[in-house]
């Protein structure tokens, strides 16, 4: 089973890149986890966060951080993160787990347990450790492009579609890397 390293999900509300990391496994279907995500913003900033993937949907609450350090949040460079779990994508937004996002305000008493926030916002920062391989679309129909072995990556999140992230860098271009999207919030669906 080849394993990697996934590093942050950064939102970029203040174009910074932070490096805690997270295990994720690129093995056998089933066993990846949610990616989770960071956002990065100023003491007092927030993030907008909707009911639908959509500018115009319902606002149901903010992702913010409001100074202080916790166990979630720490100081990189005058910004701290908050955590949050990405679950799947829709038209350039991403769907976050709310129930597990700590720095998560809800606006309205519904009890939301997702919402979304655009996806353009995210990025990957990745200790790739082994090889995985990455592809030119997800399933059957993508060729393999390229294996990233034992290197640190940064990569621009594009969305989901299903198991598969689908992520753009420099380096690399736009590809896609399949088993790092989970289906729901407690990780790949099984079999």
């Amino acid at each position: 089973m080849v394993r990697a390293v996934i590093g942050t999900i950064a939102v970029l509300a203040a174009f910074g890149v932070i490096e805690k990391s997270v295990d994720a496994s690129t093995g056998d279907t089933g066993t990846c986890k949610s990616t989770q995500a960071y956002a990065l913003m100023q003491p007092g900033e927030g993030l907008t966060v909707r009911a639908e993937p959509s500018p115009n949907a319902e606002i149901i609450g903010n992702l913010s951080v409001l100074g202080e350090h916790n166990d979630k949040s720490g100081d990189k460079g005058g910004l701290l993160s908050a955590t949050v779990t990405m679950t799947a994508s829709q038209s350039g937004w991403v769907r976050i787990a709310l129930q597990s996002a700590k720095d998560y305000t809800a606006l309205d008493r519904n009890g939301h347990q997702y919402g979304w926030v655009p996806a353009d916002l995210l990025t990957v920062d990745a200790r790739i450790e082994g090889a995985i391989t990455v592809y030119s679309r997800p399933g059957l129909m993508g060729r393999a492009m390229t294996k990233i072995e034992n290197d640190n990556v940064n990569f621009r999140v594009l969305g989901c579609r299903g198991d598969w992230l689908q992520v753009i860098n420099a380096r690399d271009g736009n590809i896609w890397i399949d088993r790092w999207c989970a289906r729901r919030e407690e990780g790949c669906r099984a079999g």
